[in-house]
């Protein structure tokens, strides 16, 4: 096995190559290897010479082989009388040989690599078991991030993998205790990232498990995510409740070897439900972060159970620290050595406070250093609220609300549904966002969404407490939903309005939603409010004009809606409905079948939101003229989408799993809309659309673009499998993306040649797609890229293209296709 830093390319798409002769292994050892490695999550190019074209080894496999990150030739008893294998290995070995006996000294270099003889082994389970552990090693496909700024804690590292003494049997359960802000998850990532790897798959880190644990179902999530992370994720569709999860998770941990991080655990419960009474194979280890000293002091006689205190960092350490932050080295310059070691004294040598100390304190004069230490030696060294209190002093008031924001509401948040609330508040968003990552405050993490460390999410919550200890109705965003039923109720009888509340989001979890019944009016009394989500009650909604701030309404689980006529909410930018559903009341309709959104004012509505809900049959939307984007999931008896007004600003519209739908209907149009199962999109109604994506909606039975339209740049299509054709997308003049897959009765894609500024075109398991392209009369561009994955039909249309295709790749019924048409 060898491995390059190719991979690590942006451009990278594939983690490991396989090289390997068809007819002696697909069927055995190499399939068994493929088919391991992709259970573990790792992205597998699988190649098979015996289904190439041509005799030339093209540019699009030299790229397959250069962007991998590790390389495994299967060398078998037929391996060297393939030229195809050959011209593999003389690409892994990195040469670029301009003689014909080139794969001669590629062999030579690969057979002074030692590698893994299948025959001293007891079978290929043993063996293939070795080279996942060695792969995934290599790849750290489960490391965790760790800040760049890693200071002082080799000693610590130290100590705790001595605690945990990997290469010894029986079970230990090892404890890191200590206050928040002070490294422990730090420190637990450093350690996982160092064992990890030899425990194969059977690695799991659980973050902010304290926090998770709290939310509705979220000990059930951890669970299924510990199951899943160990691989067993089949078995976690089928868990509803925590006994049952626990009761899994015993089953599936008791004949593995395994190493499970347990971070921020604040209560035994915790660790019991997320390990049940599980029998741990020897050789285990469990891994737990806590601020509670008394977590995990439970009676296990045949485990080693282990404390570790978190020790306070160094001075030496803690100058290195803030100096790399303030200064962007490890010590600061003569005239700031005094400052900043008066500095790390005020902070108690905390490593949050001087990660957010130096970030504020970056690049300022001394007049800003001398303030700022002025303000740390009025807090008590254990005031660690105090010392964070100074970088959120810094914010205007505007980031400070964006700031509180993340702490109350959005951690694990996409970012940009939050960014259109802020912006039509004048919060300026993307300056604030910037602002507050700079000062280390918060990060922006994969998938776009927010991160903030637990201890900065409890004083921004505290913050917002202190605004009025004993009193939800004077504080500025609400969470709890005891505080909420507190703050809707008070004064109930003459209803006073409320000018402190901004925000609300509730989850009525803990009892019956039926229990709970909101009257409009009694939200209607936070008139400054801007953001409202509620989840598991019913709300009842009348005609309302006293919201006038409110900018973001989200309601999911809600027993029941209705009464929705005649409602005016002229600034709402976001709209969401998730898993509306129903219930068994006859003192109300019992069933969501439709929400009637041509019945509300929604003037500068942005984007709608439709999630989960199975019983929503018809989706009417009017006077909506600036909505931006639609996304519609999983609606199953969702039959049609209605609309009365041209969307002159509307960009993106997603409709995925609605299993019912079928029609899209347009009454300024309605001429065009009358045949069932046929989809029109036309472009003067759908002005500014740019993107289109339809997911696994089996009723669509055609689809037409009708009109010239100069915006739309991507479209998506994908397990519709009833759709023939799809026509009329040479009036796209600019659309830059195609991605068309699973669609299995799709013959026809009329206009593609049409399409002079396409740059990337994708077709896969499109089995009755007969033409796409002709080459001949093209007007596709020089540098426009084309995968075909499944499409049989379409085996033989590469042959058409007379030396015209730059480069092609033919890999287990897939053909890739970089073109060059001039």
């Amino acid at each position: 096995m060898a491995s390059s830093d190719a991979g690590t390319s942006l451009g990278s798409k594939y983690e490991v190559f396989l090289s390997f002769r068809g007819p002696d292994t697909r069927a055995g050892f190499t399939d068994f290897l493929f088919h391991s490695l992709t259970d573990a999550g790792i992205c597998v190019f699988r190649d098979d010479e015996e289904l190439r074209v041509g005799e030339k080894i093209d540019e699009s496999l030299l790229q397959a082989i250069d962007n991998s990150k590790i390389y495994i030739p299967i060398f078998s008893r037929t391996y060297a009388t393939s030229k195809w294998c050959l011209r593999e290995l003389t690409q892994i070995v990195a040469s670029t040989f301009k003689s014909e006996d080139a794969w001669r000294e590629a062999l030579m270099k690969v057979g002074a690599i030692k590698g893994w003889e299948v025959k001293k082994y007891k079978g290929h389970g043993e063996l293939i078991k070795l080279v996942l552990e060695e792969v995934m090693k290599k790849l750290k496909t489960k490391h965790r991030l760790v800040t760049e700024h890693f200071v002082g804690m080799d000693d610590q590292v130290e100590e705790i993998s001595k605690l945990l003494d990997i290469n010894t049997g029986g079970v230990r359960l090892v404890k890191i205790y200590g206050m928040g802000g002070s490294g422990k998850t730090t420190l637990a990532k450093v350690v996982f990232n160092l064992f990890s790897s030899c425990f194969g798959k059977c690695c799991c880190f659980l973050e902010d498990v304290r926090v998770k644990s709290s939310r509705i179902n979220g000990l059930v999530d951890l669970q299924k995510k510990l199951l899943s992370e160990i691989g067993h994720r089949a078995g976690t569709r089928s868990i509803d409740e925590i006994d049952y999860g626990a009761k899994s998770i015993g089953e599936a941990l008791c004949n593995k070897k395994v190493f499970i991080v347990f971070d921020d655990v604040d209560n035994n419960e915790q660790v019991e439900k997320l390990v049940g009474k599980t029998t741990f194979y020897s050789g285990s280890r469990i891994f737990i972060t806590t601020r509670n000293k008394d977590v995990l002091r439970i009676n296990r006689p045949n485990y080693q159970i282990l404390d570790y205190e978190m020790k306070m960092m160094s001075i030496d350490h803690a100058l290195e620290l803030l100096g790399r932050h303030a200064f962007d080295r490890d010590s600061p310059p003569d005239d700031y050595k005094d400052l900043v070691r008066q500095i790390v004294y005020a902070t108690g040598r905390l490593p949050l406070a001087l990660e957010l100390i130096g970030s504020f304190l970056y690049h300022k004069p001394q007049d800003s250093w001398k303030e700022t230490l002025d303000k740390l030696r009025r807090a008590p060294h254990e005031d660690i609220f105090g010392k964070l209190k100074i970088s959120y002093d810094a914010l205007t008031s505007e980031q400070q609300q964006i700031f509180l924001d993340i702490a109350c509401f959005f951690i694990g948040e996409d970012k940009m549904n939050a960014i259109y609330m802020w912006k039509d508040c004048e919060f300026f968003p993307n300056t604030g966002l910037d602002v507050l990552i700079s000062m280390s405050l918060i990060k922006i993490v994969e998938n776009n969404k927010f991160w903030m460390h637990d201890q900065l999410r409890d004083f921004g919550r505290e913050i917002v407490r202190q605004e009025n200890p004993t009193n939800p109705n004077e504080q500025s965003r609400i969470w709890n939903w005891e505080e909420f039923l507190e703050a809707t109720r008070t004064n109930k009888s003459h209803l006073q309005m409320n000018q402190k509340v901004q925000a609300l989001s509730v989850d009525i979890s803990s009892r019956s939603s039926r229990d709970v019944i909101i009257q409009s009016k009694e939200i209607e009394r936070f008139e400054h409010l801007r953001f409202l989500k509620l989840a598991r009650l019913t709300i009842v909604a009348n005609a309302t004009n006293h919201l006038p701030r409110l900018r973001w309404i989200s309601l999911s689980h809600t027993a029941r809606i209705y009464k929705w006529t005649n409602m005016y909410l002229k600034n709402v930018v976001i709209l969401e409905f998730s898993k509306l559903g129903y219930i068994d009341d006859s003192r109300l309709e019992n069933i969501i079948k439709e929400i009637q959104l041509d019945g509300l004012q929604l003037p500068h509505l942005q984007e709608l939101l439709v999630l989960n809900c199975v019983l929503l049959e018809r989706l009417k939307l009017s006077s909506m003229r600036k909505l931006k984007d639609v996304k519609v999931e999983i609606c199953l008896k969702l039959v049609e989408i209605q609309f009365s007004v041209v969307f002159e600003s509307l960009e993106a519209l997603s409709i995925t799993g609605c299993k019912s739908f079928k029609r899209l209907v347009c009454e300024i149009a309605n001429e065009v809309n009358s045949c069932e199962g046929r989809l029109i999109f036309l472009s003067r109604v759908l002005d500014k659309l740019r993107t289109l994506t339809l997911r696994r909606c089996p009723e669509i039975l055609d689809i037409r673009v009708v009109g010239t339209s100069e915006s739309w740049e991507h479209f998506g299509l994908e397990d519709c499998h009833y759709v023939p054709s799809l026509g009329g997308l040479s009036n796209l003049k600019n659309l830059k993306s195609l991605s068309i897959q699973k669609c299995s009765r799709l013959r026809v894609i009329e206009g593609v040649d049409e399409l002079e500024f396409l740059d990337h075109l994708a077709l896969s398991m499109c089995e009755s797609l007969e033409r796409s392209i002709d080459v001949s009369t093209t007007k596709l561009p020089n540098d426009c890229h084309l995968y075909i994955h499944n499409c049989k039909k379409l085996r033989g249309f590469q042959e058409g293209f007379d030396g015209s295709v730059q480069s092609k790749v033919n890999l287990n019924n897939s053909l890739s296709f970089s073109f060059r048409f001039s």
